[in-house]
């Protein structure tokens, strides 16, 4: 997804990533779920604010799964 090598997702290359794994999704929904990967505000998405979005997301959906 990190078409620059920059080592970050800016919003462009994000919504480029969703499409390539057939995530269609309108830009004002791509808006929010970059926001909420943006933990810092930067307008970019880095390895570790990907990473830990990703494990919250996945715990709670385990446990909401597990109840």
């Amino acid at each position: 997804m990190d078409d620059d090598n920059s080592r970050t997702l800016d919003f462009k290359e994000f919504v480029k990533g969703l499409n390539d794994y057939a995530m269609m999704i309108d830009k004002e929904e791509a808006q929010e779920i970059f926001r909420i990967f943006d933990k810092d505000g930067s307008g970019t998405i880095d390895f570790d604010e990907f990473l830990v979005t990703l494990r919250v997301s996945l715990g709670i959906y385990v446990i909401t799964a597990l109840s």
